[in-house]
């Protein structure tokens, strides 16, 4: 047997697509799992032991690779995520049972086992809903086997790097890290309520050591944070290479701060620390988007009920973010360093 799993969008969204990979795996053991995934994922999935295959859909011109999937010979073809070229995708696979949400109308044609979903009600994880379209294959197999499994495997050359980082810049045991950017699909604070937050951490915890995590391309953002923090032990780690690299990094940290965005979640798969700050819109909320199968996350909601604050969803940065909540976020660092 074969089975393709499509997940084709950002960071985040594939590592909450893990438990899924591994219960198609647990559930048919014998079969080969193939991932359809993005470039910048791949360096998640390659090392995934119940996974045999993982395409780069950015490695093939679309006409390519609709006509490449039909040859995988798949007998059950699974979309996590879909839009138009993955419905396509799903069709041309010939895959004699093909899953996936149903809401846009590509979908009612592509998929002829489709779950409605409802995923705009954000009832529960995104996890959640993906493990959804695997129990189609098998509801009572599913029920029977089901069990979590989020983690993410680093190799010799990941922690090399890490140990460099930590070596060159005579970094102490068990940091915070904090990363501070995220893509805009949910809110955060400004560069500069980062930097006094973390002038506050620094000077709350004694000795404490923190490292900035950015992609290369937020290099120079990121020293400007830091130079603003004016601090003695304050680091920055600018990611150039592979995204297990940062993974690496944040895994010998003793707590993480960042916001809803993909390096949280691997830091959720580390089983890390963390303090995370997250809006209350439905679809962007800890409920839809937190971070799945680790009880050790502590979520600051600035626009929460209680708080009774007018949050702009067309801007940028929290509207609600105050003194208040700065004091929130700092209490639970200090409490977990």
């Amino acid at each position: 047997m074969k089975i393709i799993i499509s997940r084709t969008d950002k960071i985040g969204d594939l590592i909450l697509s893990i438990p899924s990979f591994f219960m198609a795996k647990k559930m048919y053991p014998e079969a080969e799992i193939i991932l359809l995934v993005r470039n910048y994922n791949y360096e998640i999935v390659k090392n995934l032991p119940y996974v045999d295959r993982v395409y780069k859909i950015d490695d093939f011109r679309q006409e390519e690779l609709l006509e490449k999937i039909k040859y995988f010979n798949a007998d059950i073809f699974v979309a996590l995520y879909n839009d138009s070229y993955i419905a396509k995708l799903a069709k041309a696979s010939g895959a004699k049972k093909r899953i996936g949400p149903i809401s846009k109308l590509s979908s009612f044609f592509a998929f002829n086992h489709g779950v409605y979903q409802k995923r705009s009600k954000s009832v529960k994880n995104e996890a959640d809903y993906n493990l959804d379209l695997i129990r189609k294959i098998d509801p009572e197999k599913f029920d029977e086997l089901f069990e979590k499994e989020t983690k993410i495997y680093l190799e010799k050359n990941h922690r090399e790097v890490a140990e460099r980082f930590f070596k060159e810049n005579n970094i102490g045991e068990k940091p915070l890290v904090v990363n501070p950017f995220m893509g805009g699909s949910a809110k955060n604070i400004t560069d500069d309520q980062y930097v006094s937050l973390l002038q506050k951490i620094y000077d709350r915890v004694e000795n404490l050591n923190i490292i900035i995590t950015c992609h290369i391309s937020e290099e120079e953002r990121g020293q400007n944070i830091i130079n603003k923090i004016g601090r003695e032990r304050v680091y920055l780690f600018a990611n150039g290479g592979s995204l297990l690299n940062l993974a690496a990094v944040i895994e010998r940290g003793k707590v993480y701060f960042g916001g809803s965005t993909g390096p949280t979640h691997i830091a959720g798969s580390l089983q890390k620390n963390i303090v995370a700050i997250y809006p209350n819109k439905k679809t962007q909320s800890p409920t839809r988007w937190g971070v799945y199968n680790n009880p050790n996350v502590s979520y600051v909601v600035p626009d929460r009920p209680e708080r009774k604050m007018k949050e702009d969803y067309s801007h940028k940065y929290f509207d609600s973010y105050d003194e208040s909540v700065e004091k929130e976020i700092l209490d639970l660092l200090e409490e977990k360093l």
